[in-house]
């Protein structure tokens, strides 16, 4: 019997609602975006199929957006 381990990270690039990643001062650094697991998510293990769409598909399009803008 194997006993339960967690593995897990909270963390990430953090970002502002728009995608932008920020530096360490908190500025957004112009031209860079995130979306997805590299946006400050939960990843665990025994990953459930399809927990990603979530935060992939919201960041993806206010990232996309956002490099539109310019």
């Amino acid at each position: 019997m194997r006993e339960n381990t967690g593995g897990f990270t909270l963390g990430g690039l953090a970002t502002t609602l728009d995608a932008e990643v920020l530096h360490v001062s908190g500025d957004p650094i112009p031209g860079l975006f995130a979306a997805g697991r590299c946006t400050a998510g939960l990843a665990a293990w025994g990953y459930a199929s399809g927990v990603s769409l979530g935060d992939g598909s919201f960041y993806g399009r206010r990232a996309g957006r956002s490099a539109a803008k310019g």
